[in-house]
C-alpha cells in the first residue's frame, strides 16, 4: 500500500502519462483524414495552372507531362492559364485553392526573382509554397543579325567597352531570365549596354531580324534554331558550363571566358505548402518516372528543354539559391519593374 508521502509524484506522473496519451490521440486523429485522402488519391481530375499563356514552351510542357502524369494516375491532368504579374496572379490562385493536392502550379524564374523586385509580396515564396519537382532547364542564346560586324563574343565584349552604353541589348521583357542573364554578365565583364524591353518574342524576333536592336537573347526553341541555320541570326554564345544538346556548335560563356556569367531559364512545379507530404512524395515520384521516359525526354530534348527531375528538397534548395543569386544582381543593377 502506497504512503501519502509517495502517492503525490506517482499521481502527477499518471495523469502527465494520461495527459501525453489524450494529445497522442489528437495528433493521430488529426493526421487521419490526410492519410486516408492520400491513399485514396487521386480520385478526380488534377489541375495544371500555368502562370503564362497558353501556347509555346510552358504549355507544350504542361501538355506533354500531364498526358503521361494522367496516365499514371488514372485521372486527366487538365491545363489551365492563369497569366499576369510576372507569375503573382497563378501563384495566388494556388495557395486561394483547398491544399489537397488537386491543383499544381508550373513556374519559372520569375518564381524566384519576384521577391527581390516587388517589395509586397502576397505571398512569402519560402514557406508557403511546397515544392514539387524541378522539371527542366532551358538554354539561352545570345545572337545578332548575319550583317552584323560583331562576328563573335569578343567582338561584342570589345565594342561594348569601346562605347559604354551605346550597344543595345532585347529581351523579352523586363527581369525576364534572359535580361537578368545579360545584366549578370555586364557585371562580369565589366561592360554596358542599353536594355531594350520587348513585349515577348514576336516583336523582339523581328527587332533583330530587321536590324533594329544590336543584339537579341533568346531561349533556345526550336524555332530560334531554325532561324540560325537559316543564316538570318548570327550565334554568339550560350551562358551555360556545357553546350546545349540541340546546339552543340555554339560555344559557352564559360568555354568563351566568362564562368561566373551563368544563366537560364527552367521550370519546376508547386504545391500549397499545407498539402499532406505523402501526396507530395507520391506526385515526385511519378513524374520522375514519366521524366525518365525516352520518349518524354526526347520530345523535351527537341523543344529546346533538358529534363531534370529530383526530389522535393533538391527542388527547394534550387530555388533558394536562386532566390540569393538574382536576388543580388537585381540589387547590385537596381533592376525594377513599374
Amino acid at each position: 500500500m502506497l504512503s501519502p508521502r509517495n502517492a503525490g509524484p506517482l499521481l502527477q506522473l499518471s495523469r502527465f502519462t494520461h495527459l501525453c496519451l489524450f494529445v497522442l490521440s489528437a495528433l493521430i486523429a488529426a493526421l487521419l483524414p490526410a492519410t486516408a485522402a492520400a491513399q485514396n488519391y487521386p480520385d478526380r481530375p488534377i489541375r495544371l495552372v500555368l502562370a503564362y499563356e497558353t501556347g509555346g514552351s510552358t504549355d507544350y510542357l504542361a501538355r506533354k507531362g500531364g498526358e503521361h502524369l494522367g496516365a499514371r494516375l488514372g485521372q486527366p491532368v487538365l491545363v489551365m492559364g492563369k497569366p499576369g504579374a510576372n507569375e503573382r496572379v497563378a501563384s495566388s490562385y494556388l495557395l486561394n485553392q483547398p491544399a489537397d493536392g488537386y491543383t499544381i502550379l508550373l513556374v519559372a524564374v520569375p518564381h524566384a526573382t519576384n521577391p527581390s523586385i516587388f517589395p509586397n509580396m502576397p505571398y512569402d515564396t519560402k514557406k508557403d509554397f511546397a515544392p514539387l519537382i524541378l522539371l527542366a532547364d532551358v538554354s539561352q542564346m545570345v545572337v545578332v543579325h548575319p550583317d552584323s560586324d560583331i562576328k563573335n563574343f569578343a567582338d561584342l565584349v570589345k565594342k561594348a567597352k569601346a562605347s559604354p552604353g551605346k550597344l543595345t541589348f532585347g529581351t523579352p521583357g523586363v527581369a525576364t531570365g534572359t535580361h537578368l542573364m545579360m545584366e549578370l554578365l555586364m557585371q562580369v565583364a565589366n561592360i554596358e549596354m542599353l536594355h531594350v524591353p520587348y513585349k515577348g518574342l514576336a516583336p523582339l524576333t523581328t527587332a533583330i531580324l530587321g536590324g533594329h536592336t544590336d543584339v537579341g537573347v533568346f531561349s533556345v526553341s526550336p524555332s530560334l534554331l531554325n532561324t540560325v541555320k537559316s543564316g538570318r541570326m548570327r550565334p554568339l554564345g550560350i551562358p551555360s558550363k556545357e553546350r546545349s544538346p540541340i546546339a552543340p556548335d555554339v560555344p559557352t560563356f564559360a568555354e568563351l571566358g566568362y564562368p561566373d556569367a551563368i544563366g537560364g531559364t527552367w521550370f519546376g512545379l508547386l504545391m500549397h505548402g499545407d498539402t499532406p507530404p505523402a501526396i507530395v512524395t507520391r506526385l515526385n515520384k511519378e513524374i520522375n518516372t514519366v521524366l525518365a521516359m525516352p520518349g518524354v525526354r526526347e520530345a523535351m530534348l527537341q523543344a529546346g528543354m533538358t529534363p531534370q527531375g529530383g526530389t522535393p528538397e533538391q527542388f527547394r534548395r534550387h530555388i533558394d539559391s536562386e532566390i540569393e543569386k538574382w536576388g543580388k544582381v537585381i540589387k547590385s543593377r537596381n533592376i525594377t519593374i513599374e
